[in-house]
Formats: C-alpha cells, structure tokens, sequence
C-alpha cells in the first residue's frame, strides 16, 4: 500500500472518530458499553481533539517522502498497537466490557494499513 493512502485512509479514521468524540462524547461512550460520567465525557473530548490533530498530521503529510513519511507511520502504527495492547489487556480484566471489542478490530485494521504503508516508505 501507498504512504500516501495509508495517511489518508488514517486521516479519515482519526478525523471521524476524534469529530465523534469531541461532538457526542456521551453517545460514543455509551456504544462502547461504557457510561458517560462528566469526567469520563471531559477525557472523550481531550481525545477527540487530540484525535482530529493527528487527521491533520496525516492528511498534511501523505505526500512526504523519506524519514518524514516513515516517522509519521512509525507513530501512527504504535498508537494502533499500543491501544490494541491496552484495551484487550482492560477487556481481559473486565475494565472495558466486551461490547467494546469492535474498537480492538478497528486498531488492528489501522495497525496493518500503517504496517502495509511503512513497508513501501
């Protein structure tokens, strides 16, 4: 796969779910199986900010080349794995319940874009 789609692919996915969170914390929440306490609603919009700057990062940088383009997947293919370790560690323990396991295929789907992506850097 291309960087390039790879970002955009990564752009578009960040975009939609950081809009989500930031917009309609509460109703997000809730489809994880998840409640919807204020503090937990503050965090969700923290996330979804951080989440609509990395879609920006991404879409800014698809047409980068050279240690640019494979720094920018390298981050993003870490932040897949990461929370895939994280969240299926939190689902292991009964933390996250597993009417959230949509989002662990939602991190593995991303981590192979950016892994097919870094490959052709």
């Amino acid at each position: 796969m291309r960087p390039s789609l790879a970002l955009s692919i990564g752009a578009v996915a960040a975009a939609a779910f950081g809009l989500a969170l930031l917009l309609a914390p509460a109703q997000l929440l809730a489809g994880f199986g998840l409640g919807t306490a204020v503090e937990g609603q503050v965090l969700s919009r923290d996330l979804g900010v951080t989440l609509i700057a990395i879609a920006i990062v991404n879409w800014l940088a698809r047409d980068a080349t050279g240690p640019a383009v494979r720094a920018i997947l390298i981050g993003n293919l870490f932040l897949q794995l990461a929370e895939l370790v994280v969240n299926g560690y939190e689902m292991a323990v009964a933390i996250l319940p597993m009417q959230a396991a949509g989002g662990l295929v939602i991190h593995l789907a991303l981590a192979i874009v950016f892994w097919l992506g870094l490959r052709r850097a």
